[in-house]
């Protein structure tokens, strides 16, 4: 990244605003700022259609500003788990993942989005049902729906198991 910059080949960051890497994302954008461009634009376009690339929720939530919280939030439904799951992320970068848009994702069938949905709902675990929780540790569900009951209830103090 901070090759571009030197050689003045910023515009050339621009793919790398959705990399799996926060790190890399992070430089992508500085390059792209150094060169004068904004990347906020970019990754509401990107928002637009993120199927091919995912990433972009996550990267909106860690650069955009309240107004972009709907944006992401609309994601939160996305037929692609990997941007459902970023979409979270995207969120808990906002700090805008609420209870009620984040609760459903724990009956996801991701592994990924039911632990990105966790991760959001553990500083608020004490308002999410105790009968949803202890439906999702019935032993038909998936592990990963199961584990996510367990770090909820263990949140507040309740003994469970997997």
């Amino acid at each position: 990244m901070t090759a571009l910059r030197r050689v003045g080949r910023h515009a050339d960051a621009e793919p790398y605003l959705t990399d799996q890497s926060a790190v890399v994302r992070a430089c992508a954008r500085w390059v792209l700022r150094r060169g004068g461009t904004d990347p906020v634009p970019l990754y509401r376009a990107l928002c637009a259609d993120p199927g091919p690339r995912p990433a972009a929720a996550v990267g909106l939530g860690e650069c955009g500003m309240r107004e972009d919280v709907g944006l992401v939030r609309a994601l939160l439904t996305h037929p692609v788990a990997g941007v459902r799951a970023r979409a979270v992320a995207g969120l808990r970068a906002l700090e805008s993942a609420h209870v009620d848009d984040v609760r459903p994702l724990l009956d996801d069938s991701s592994a990924a989005v039911v632990r990105q949905a966790t991760a959001a709902l553990l500083p608020w675990a004490d308002r999410v049902p105790h009968d949803l929780l202890r439906g999702l540790l019935a032993k038909d569900r998936p592990r990963h729906q199961r584990v996510a009951a367990v770090r909820l209830l263990r949140a507040i103090g309740v003994h469970a198991e997997v």
